[in-house]
């Protein structure tokens, strides 16, 4: 803990000079979002759509904004070693302080996006019990696993020369994982169980029901419990694996 509070003021640090540095990228990334919302709502008012189509929309829209945070901090953190130097960023500022950089960076392109889809779901009278709390809730859990999903990328780069093709790959897996192409009353229930196992699905699906069915996601509490262990496990093994390796790295040098 006291490592993270004195590594904090360089994680904001660094959050302002990516900013700074690769701002058009990211205004252009934000703009295709904003496109994405407004075009998918527009086709939706073209064919006169029911509230249960309206809401679909919303549902999936919520579920590609918070994925997009997802895809964006992981392909980009899985490419950190490369654009930096790999014993620079691992030995001299923690690896986990750049991979926090990336998902803070992703987190306000997301935060800008979703409020400009609530404000368009509220100007087309689309109905949305959210809740603020669950909200809230799944977005500081999609945080908490970024890190070490984030971390365990990063680190396969040291032995993968092909990470950023693999990384797409998993990202391409990830999205057809999720309930965005989808909704879950598509699929048998069965494949819905399956699919809770996963936890970037238990994620996106819980952000999504927290902003248009309001406290639903909570209900379902073995799969929070499965979730929390999920999560602890990845932390043991991530960061046990970051030492090993940088202690690796160290003795190379």
């Amino acid at each position: 803990m006291n490592e993270l509070i004195t590594y904090f003021p360089y994680m904001i640090k660094n959050t302002i000079i990516e900013l700074r540095y690769n701002l058009k990228q990211y205004v252009w990334w934000l703009a295709f979002n904003l496109s994405v919302i407004f075009l998918s709502v527009f086709l939706m008012n073209l064919s006169a759509p029911t509230e249960t189509d309206k809401s679909r929309l919303l549902f999936q829209l919520s579920g590609y904004l918070l994925f997009f945070w997802i895809a964006g901090a992981l392909y980009f953190s899985s490419s950190i070693l490369s654009r930096r130097g790999f014993i620079l960023n691992i030995t001299s500022l923690p690896l986990y302080v750049l991979i926090n950089v990336q998902i803070i960076n992703f987190l306000l392109q997301f935060l800008m996006s979703f409020v400009f889809l609530l404000v368009i779901a509220l100007s087309n009278h689309i109905h949305m019990a959210a809740s603020i709390l669950g909200v809230f809730y799944f977005l500081v859990l999609t945080y908490l696993l970024l890190v070490p999903v984030g971390l365990t990328l990063s680190l396969l780069e040291y032995y993968s020369r092909n990470m950023k093709r693999m990384s797409i790959i998993i990202l391409a897996i990830l999205m057809l994982s999720v309930p965005i192409l989808w909704v879950p009353t598509q699929l048998p229930a069965l494949a819905v169980q399956l699919l809770s196992v996963n936890p970037f699905y238990f994620l996106v699906n819980g952000f999504q029901s927290s902003v248009v069915l309001g406290q639903v996601a909570f209900y379902n509490i073995p799969l929070h419990l499965l979730f929390m262990c999920e999560l602890a496990l990845m932390y043991i093994w991530t960061f046990y694996c970051y030492k090993k390796l940088k202690d690796e790295i160290n003795r190379e040098k």
